[in-house]
């Protein structure tokens, strides 16, 4: 029976869902129907130096229009589907791959497991593989959570991140015990560190992190519906946010709060913080993804129940989440078995915890893609001229679809490009305009492979649902290395384990299963555009650089999860798109530029890689542009 993703307890008991829905973006815009609401929206509201836009009447093209859409990832099918809410019947989305969900892939799996929560009797169940996008925060991604609602989906606890050395035999530690060790080698004058009362190292901890927030701020404006900031910066604030975030971090006198950023930037493959650009780094960076952890960093604190609403206080949390904080309390048997002060934390950091998808985070994009009438696959675009931008002329785009080699023409009035904008020069006539920008657009790459490590007496790597090895992350010179591993049983179904036999004519290729095998995946993470082609890895020359990681790790055998095809399951995935500092303008440049061609541009390239923000970004240009 379908229960609903469980996030009431982030909207205010004094408005009702459909209002709060409602007024997320009303309540985020910048009042600039008119120069006069311009003039009076505050300081607070904007980023340093905002310069001013104003915000069309009427929408460009009216319901009937034919509209297409390049690309069926969460850009082009969150697009598609807020257009069909506002009535648009004539849209088509055109995706070259045979599967929707673009860098959300989930791999389902078929394996013999015991439930231990029911009855320990192995059955063949499925287990999903999350190779790309893989969690949700009850905030941020609250839109692709009300999706999963109508799509009937729930949601499961994400596990904490562990953090391993690397050294056989050595146990892995909370992250927020990994923080302390690291202090000394970051801050010189935190020698005093192990000295400090509980209560002095909470204060210095909170006092950075609410500077971050100020600073933040200043830059952005405000962030509570996570919305681009379209209005461009001035020229120093623009420089400002084009610093490598570590350089701007140090500025700042926020360095004891650095550790955090391996974790919340990096580890994610968001750019190392020695390098990226301070702009991707505040953007992601929100309070509400602090919420997550900052609470841990109670726990790491030592901080109890009467601490706990002071030390809230002072982190000025999101209103929504500091709702929840202070309302939350605990079942009389909690408080029975853990007393109040643990209680209270205990339940806190379970309702903050951020979720995976049950059943696999590609499942929201098939059951979305049963709600779009014309969601083409398997496309191949050959040419998409938009002639001239003569509006009495409609756009062509021509294709062929599979096998089939017959080229098909279909007529559009409008183009929507969700697609990577850097790969199009074969099929597009991208304009001046457009050149000046695609052409500097930069990429990392992150590199997911699925591999099973056999059950083995000797084997010695933590089991731990979700391990971070920073070691091999921090040098920027350490690319490729394994840094993260998500072992997927413990993930999605921590109740599971695998037992005895094979999984039968599905998995017929594969060799029997053993209680205590071991299925991860394993993500490796380099720059693509900052490292010379000839030095560029191929995918033979990744999975032994992984395979000789997880032996160091204390694999004493890794095995390629193999596909039906005979190859094994590896992505490497062109990601993050970013401009470099000299070139960060062209975010605004890109907003400024939707609909000058009968096109609108959606992805991440325009704000930031995560789901959450291409969303967010579909809906500004939704209710910008009045459609």
């Amino acid at each position: 029976m379908h229960q609903g993703v469980n996030r009431q307890l982030f909207v205010s008991p004094s408005r009702s869902a459909d209002v709060d829905a409602k007024s997320d973006l009303e309540g985020a815009r910048v009042q600039s129907a008119s120069p006069e609401n311009d003039a009076s929206t505050t300081a607070r509201q904007k980023p340093a130096g905002a310069k001013q836009s104003t915000r069309p009447t009427d929408a460009p093209f009216a319901k009937d229009s034919r509209i297409a859409i390049i690309g069926a990832g969460p850009a082009g099918l969150t697009m598609a589907y807020e257009l069909q809410k506002k009535g648009y019947t004539r849209v088509d989305v055109y995706e070259k791959a045979s599967r929707v969900g673009g860098m959300t892939y989930t791999k389902w799996d078929t394996a013999p497991l015991v439930d231990h929560n029911v009855a320990k009797t192995c059955q063949i169940k499925v287990v999903p593989h999350e190779m790309g996008a893989c969690y949700l925060t009850a905030i941020r991604h609250r839109h692709i959570l009300d999706i999963m609602d109508e799509m009937y989906l729930d949601t499961v606890p994400m596990p904490s991140m562990e953090v391993y050395s690397g050294k056989p035999g050595e146990s892995t530690m909370h992250f927020e015990d990994w923080m302390q060790t690291t202090y000394h080698g970051v801050i010189a004058y935190m020698n005093d560190w192990p000295g400090l009362t509980t209560e002095d190292k909470a204060e210095l901890f909170l006092q950075q992190l609410n500077k971050y927030f100020e600073e933040r701020k200043r830059l952005l404006g405000d962030d509570e519906n996570f919305l681009f900031p379209r209005q461009r910066p001035d020229k120093e604030a623009l420089k400002e946010l084009g610093w490598p975030f570590k350089d701007w971090l140090q500025h700042h006198g926020l360095e004891l709060i650095m550790p955090l950023f391996y974790e919340t930037q990096t580890s994610q493959g968001y750019g190392y913080i020695q390098e990226v650009p301070t702009y991707y780094a505040l953007i992601w960076n929100s309070k509400e993804l602090f919420s997550y952890i900052s609470l841990q960093k109670m726990d790491f604190f030592n901080l109890a129940n009467s601490k706990l609403k002071k030390y809230m206080e002072k982190l000025s949390l999101p209103r929504r989440v500091e709702h929840q904080v202070m309302t939350e309390t605990p079942t009389p048997e909690e408080e029975r078995q853990e007393g109040q002060g643990a209680a209270d934390l205990q339940r806190l950091q379970k309702s903050f915890r951020a979720q995976m998808v049950q059943g696999g985070f590609m499942t929201i994009w098939e059951r979305l893609v049963k709600k779009l009438p014309n969601v083409h696959k398997e496309v191949t675009i050959l040419k998409v001229d938009r002639r001239g931008d003569n509006p009495a002329k409609r756009i062509q785009i021509t294709y062929t679809v599979g096998d089939d080699a017959d080229p098909v023409t279909a007529q559009h009035d409008y183009l929507m490009l969700a697609c990577k904008l850097d790969d199009m020069e074969d099929w597009l006539d991208i304009q001046n305009d457009e050149k000046a920008i695609f052409g500097d657009i930069l990429n990392y790459e992150l590199t997911t492979t699925l591999v099973r490590i056999p059950a083995n007496p000797g084997n010695t790597i933590p089991t731990t649902p979700h391990m971070f090895l920073p070691g091999k992350l921090l040098d920027v010179k350490d690319v490729n290395r394994c840094y993260v591993t998500r072992t997927s049983l413990k993930c999605v179904s921590p109740g599971l384990s695998y037992g005895d036999g094979d999984a039968g004519a599905l998995n017929g290729d594969r060799p029997e299963w053993a209680p205590n095998d071991d299925t991860r995946v394993c993500f490796q993470y380099s720059g693509i555009d900052s490292v010379p082609k000839e030095d560029q890895k191929s995918n033979d020359e990744l999975y032994k650089q992984l395979e000789a990681d997880l032996k160091e790790y204390g694999a004493q055998e890794v095995k390629p999860h193999m596909q039906d095809d005979g190859t094994m399951l590896q992505e490497r995935w062109k990601y993050m798109p970013h401009f470099n500092a000299a070139k960060l303008g062209h975010l605004w440049d890109l907003w400024e530029l939707q609909n000058t061609h009968r096109t609108f541009y959606l992805g991440s390239v325009t704000c930031f890689e995560s789901t959450a923000d291409v969303q967010s970004y579909n809906r500004q240009l939704v209710d910008y542009y009045q459609l």
